[in-house]
């Protein structure tokens, strides 16, 4: 409308924001700086996490954990990483798979999703990785996929980051 062009000079720049960036010549990188670290922020493990869970899961029982990530979700591949790097340091043997699948046995979940490959043949160290996770405060859903190939394996999944919160489990 006509009412907006007053507020413009003849090259068409927005006066108003050019007498802002006069009076506070950072402003401009500040915002865009909120900007990207609004996108860039993702999940992450915490300092005091990354301790609690070394804590719960030290004199836990180990087993094989088997990870994987979308490889084009980058958000997820450095948490998936974050992850491996406490489990691998309390003594677990970590595997990490991101390949592409040619026919996905179902969409990512989003999130963070723990399975197991049988209910009643649980691994050892699967229950002690879950609760050590919830009492850190993450979220994390878990189910029971038939077609998981080892009995003994806890299978870990890190989706998109826009997963609903799951309650966390009182300890």
């Amino acid at each position: 409308g006509s009412r907006h062009a007053a507020s413009y000079g003849e090259n068409g720049m927005n006066l108003s924001y050019l007498r802002k960036l006069a009076a506070d010549p950072f402003a401009a990188i500040r915002m865009n700086f909120r900007r990207w670290r609004k996108k860039r922020r993702g999940r992450h493990l915490t300092v005091v996490q990354r301790e609690d869970i070394s804590t719960d899961l030290q004199d836990s029982t180990t087993g094989p954990v088997s990870m994987k990530a979308a490889p084009s979700d980058r958000e997820a591949v450095c948490y998936e990483g974050e992850i491996a790097n406490v489990l691998e340091d309390t003594g677990f043997k970590v595997e990490i798979d991101n390949a592409e699948r040619k026919s996905p046995e179902r969409k990512t979940p989003r999130g963070l999703e723990m399975t197991i490959a049988d209910k009643t043949i649980r691994p050892m160290h699967a229950s002690s990785i879950v609760h050590a996770f919830r009492r850190a405060g993450i979220a994390i859903a878990t189910r029971i996929n038939a077609r998981r190939r080892q009995n003994d394996t806890l299978y870990i999944t890190v989706g998109r980051n826009d997963g609903p919160a799951v309650p966390k489990a009182r300890s």
